[in-house]
């Protein structure tokens, strides 16, 4: 059953892997995971079928750690090279008997809370050579932005002036296709752990209050949540 709701929690926040760095567009699925086990095996069979092999994406699913109210237990989001590799990907998945298979085995593992459509602004803080490993620490933050170019302009600031030692990847996302869920833009923070995350807290940033303020007319934040990644599929 589909359940829309207000706050848009999604893994925009995934691109530390060059395949989504790479992604021009993408799609989200915030998903509440039965069998996680099932799910994974689902995802396994079908990246190895002749249908999966053929297009090429990245898949990455997310366990949440905290997020609020929400029912999601998982996120998976899946990036693609193109425009055109996605809809070359939605056609091959049509007449796809695996494709059948796997939408069988992942409704049987859980029920889809929210999907949507993103792709990358560009901004980030230049620092996922920092990200060692695929699995990860995220936080994310969803805002609702009136004036991306000044809020983007204002975020880069506050980003460029984080302590050098903060081993943080940091990126801006826009939501191009929300469906009724609440949010613009995804802010994503990535570290090799929660540790390294949380080490740096606002109040040591030193951009965070003239951010704010410059901002408060042109945002609002709806929600903050923490994710640890799963496990990553990729196709070249």
């Amino acid at each position: 059953m589909l359940r829309i709701f207000s706050t848009f929690l999604l893994t925009l926040g995934v691109a530390v892997n060059s395949a989504s760095v790479n992604a021009q567009i993408a799609l989200g699925f915030d998903i509440e995971v039965s069998d996680p086990a099932r799910l994974v095996a689902a995802m396994d069979k079908y990246t190895e079928s002749q249908t999966g092999t053929s297009i090429p994406a990245t898949a990455i699913l997310s366990q949440y750690v905290a997020n609020g109210t929400s029912t999601a237990t998982h996120n998976l989001a899946v990036f693609y090279p193109s425009v055109e590799g996605m809809d070359e990907a939605f056609l091959r998945n049509a007449l796809s008997s695996d494709w059948n298979e796997f939408i069988m085995e992942f409704g049987a593992a859980s029920d889809t809370v929210l999907n949507v459509m993103f792709e990358p602004t560009g901004l980030t803080n230049n620092n996922a050579d920092v990200i060692s490993g695929e699995l990860y620490a995220s936080r994310w933050i969803v805002v609702d932005v009136t004036d991306e170019a000044a809020f983007a302009s204002e975020w880069q600031q506050l980003v460029n002036s984080d302590p050098a030692d903060w081993n943080v990847n940091a990126s801006l996302w826009r939501i191009i296709a929300p469906g009724n869920a609440t949010g613009s833009h995804l802010i994503s923070y990535q570290a090799d752990n929660f540790s390294e995350l949380l080490s740096v807290r606002n109040s040591s940033r030193p951009g965070l209050a003239s951010f704010q303020r410059a901002v408060n007319g042109i945002s609002t934040a709806y929600s903050i949540s923490m994710a640890n990644t799963v496990k990553i599929w990729t196709n070249p």
